[in-house]
């Protein structure tokens, strides 16, 4: 395993903590318990959409980084989950994909140099794709800071969020939601960025402000977050990092099929 780009796979070895659940009174319209119950329902109905992020900053272990891909819902939640990921590794460039489906994840990925020569690859056969299982930084859990994750939605809607009228946002009328949470945990793993409620478990806590775009349905449309990473000073303290995330969604509810690699293709040589 070389670089940032695999090591994210390696972080799907690591546990993290995920919130408890609580009980919420029925939702108002147009509040961010309507939009929980939205998403809700398309896990429900097994759904699914694509996404596109954006990420810049944050502190110096996380590259900026282009992602795109899609997820398809169970009633839990996010089920399966099909992402290419693009970042810059000083003069060369990483690309990674990674398939998750329940338990199983597989991942090919590599960074080539401005010439085109290969830095680095995982596996170490181009078209082959490494196989893990129980990985669980790769798996959508309640603690992801995620314009479609009800764990996060529910967090901030419980820390005064805010409603306006969002205009318009690719063709459609937008509601936008917004506010500020503090959190003692923040952190990133292979399936996002994460959050934790539980004081002295993270490297780094600090504000999310955050702002969440849904159209007339309650569905997200976009979501923009900016993290202000606070070193915890038992750990030594330092700089305070920010990292800016925008999430795009769309096409909810259209047809999106993720499968596994073919087993021809599997191999063990991470």
């Amino acid at each position: 395993m070389k670089r940032m780009g695999v090591a994210l796979v390696v972080a799907g070895l690591l546990s993290v903590a995920v919130p408890g659940g609580a009980v919420h009174a029925a939702p108002e319209p147009g509040s961010l318990g309507s939009v929980v119950k939205a998403i809700k329902k398309q896990f429900a109905k097994h759904s699914s959409v694509r996404f596109s992020v954006k990420r810049h900053g944050g502190p110096p272990s996380y590259f900026d980084m282009k992602a795109f891909g899609a997820y398809r819902f169970r009633t839990s939640g996010v089920y399966a989950a099909d992402t290419t990921e693009i970042t810059r590794e000083g003069e060369g460039i990483s690309r990674s994909r990674g398939i998750s489906i329940g338990r199983d994840f597989y991942s090919q990925a590599y960074a080539r140099s401005k010439d085109g020569k290969y830095i680095w690859k995982s596996p170490s056969a181009l078209g082959k794709w490494t196989y893990g299982r129980g990985f669980s930084g790769v798996v959508w859990k309640e603690d992801l800071i995620n314009g479609i994750n009800p764990g996060f939605l529910e967090l901030v809607a419980s820390n005064g969020a805010t409603s306006s009228d969002g205009g318009t946002f690719e063709g459609v009328r937008t509601t936008l939601h917004s506010g500020t949470v503090t959190v003692p945990e923040l952190g990133g793993r292979q399936a996002g960025m994460f959050f934790g409620t539980e004081e002295g478990r993270g490297l780094w806590g600090g504000p999310i402000t955050w702002k969440l775009w849904v159209g007339p349905d309650n569905l997200p449309r976009r979501f923009h977050a900016i993290m202000r990473f606070t070193p915890d000073p038992k750990y030594g303290g330092g700089e305070v990092e920010t990292m800016t995330m925008n999430i795009l969604y769309r096409g909810w509810g259209s047809p999106v099929k993720i499968t596994a690699p073919p087993k021809s293709l599997l191999t063990d040589d991470w």
